[in-house]
């Protein structure tokens, strides 16, 4: 491989940054035979060589401008002693990050290679990985804001709690103006959600619910182990017998299936925010239980 070609290669890093590794480093070295500063204002990663007393022997520009200095003013220098940031990297095992006096962070992976043919010395190579996570980052809020934009829920199929929140509005919506009964049912169960039993248990009761409910009950997934029921024209007594019905059904299945119920009616005056809270609250009353408490507490952005 010429000069060229390595030079080549090494400018070509438009896209992510690359990770180099100990080998490239070194024939890049080799292949130039330089023992100054310009090869390495070429490399994609930041490059601190040190010696067997740790003192600088060659140090990339980035570095050098992260802390302000100059090639000149590093090289021959102990490593930890020059600059607390030099310093924070160099103790850092894999990944470590670093706040300028601006406010900025700046996230690096540092590799490690020993010296070679018989050098004491290591070499050090920072890559930047700030785009990477953030670009990682902002890819997993995306994730979750679409999820909460969905409207039926991928396990199951049932409609999602955004979803129960517009209908829900309708339904109440319906209630004052003709003046007809609507119950809502709430349902939870404590289970270990790492369990591998965990997702069947759901798509389990999600097809029980489907197979004993009324064509115009409409059923949503509204957490990770809780379903709600909207029940249009049903009351109360209505609404708790079919809560006995269902917790005997789940009982006959699997005993060790611990299900909680919650339950709410509508009432003149008041609207679905209103309904969806009792209901809530009768659901943490009923089961007692810190986890549901927590699950509930997480439909309304706040902690318990």
């Amino acid at each position: 491989m010429d000069i060229k070609t390595t030079m080549e290669m090494c400018q070509n890093t438009d896209s992510l940054p690359v990770i180099l590794t100990m080998e490239n480093v070194y024939m890049i070295m080799d292949k130039l035979n330089v023992a100054n500063q310009s090869i390495l204002e070429c490399c994609p990663s930041d490059i601190v060589q040190l010696d067997s007393s740790y003192n600088v022997t060659r140090i990339g520009e980035g570095l050098c401008t992260l802390m302000g200095l100059n090639a000149e003013q590093v090289i021959g220098q102990n490593g930890l002693d020059i600059h607390h940031h030099l310093k924070k990297l160099l103790e850092s095992e894999n990944h470590t990050s670093i706040t300028t006096t601006d406010g900025s962070t700046y996230k690096y992976n540092h590799i490690v290679h020993a010296g070679k043919d018989g050098d004491t010395g290591t070499l050090h190579v920072f890559t930047n990985i700030t785009y990477i996570v953030d670009l990682y980052n902002e890819n997993q809020r995306l994730k979750e804001e679409a999820k909460q934009l969905q409207l039926i829920d991928r396990d199951t199929s049932l409609l999602t709690h955004r979803a129960l929140l517009l209908i829900l509005e309708s339904q109440v919506s319906q209630c004052r103006r003709y003046e007809t009964p609507l119950s809502i049912i709430k349902l939870a169960f404590e289970a270990d959600r790492d369990n591998p039993d965990f997702k069947h248990k759901i798509l389990k009761i999600s097809r029980l619910l489907k197979e004993q409910l009324r064509w115009s009950d409409l059923i949503a997934r509204s957490g990770e182990g809780q379903f709600t029921i909207i029940l249009p024209e049903t009351e109360h007594k209505s609404a708790a017998n079919l809560i006995s019905k269902l917790r005997k059904m789940i009982c006959q299945w699997d005993d060790n299936c611990h299900v909680n119920f919650g339950t709410a009616n509508w009432a003149k005056g008041s609207n679905s925010t209103d309904l969806l809270k009792e209901c809530d609250n009768n659901l943490v009353k009923n089961s007692g239980s810190q986890t549901i408490g927590q699950d509930v507490a997480q439909l309304y952005g706040h902690k318990k």
